[in-house]
């Protein structure tokens, strides 16, 4: 059945990956948090500019900041869907283990029913 075989393989793949945007989340949220913070940096820089570059930093700016928001509503909402994922993985890895696996060139045969 290398159908189940090639399924069982590729959610084990999907799995994996998932829990690795997972690990990454912690690290883009502070980067976006440092982000942030840096934008009373910038505000301070805009006041020594010219009125017209005010006004086109300031549209840039608020159109960065509302895409920063939407950015780390995105991550928290992955954050939340994909934590839970991690206990799955790591049942689904030990009973992948468990599989006997035949030939060198297969990743995972699982055995058909017995007649």
């Amino acid at each position: 059945m290398a159908g189940l075989s090639d399924v069982v393989r590729r959610t084990v793949e999907v799995t994996s990956r998932g829990v690795e945007v997972a690990l990454a989340l912690p690290r883009i949220a502070l980067a976006l948090e440092r982000l942030a913070d840096s934008s009373e940096e910038v505000r301070r820089f805009l006041n020594t500019l010219e009125k017209d570059d005010i006004d086109v930093a300031r549209e840039t700016l608020e159109k960065l900041a509302d895409a920063v928001g939407s950015l780390n509503q995105v991550v928290a909402s992955l954050n939340s869907t994909i934590s839970p994922l991690q206990g799955a993985t790591e049942r689904l890895g030990r009973f992948v283990d468990r599989i006997p696996a035949r030939g060198r060139g297969r990743v995972l045969d699982v055995p058909g029913p017995q007649a």
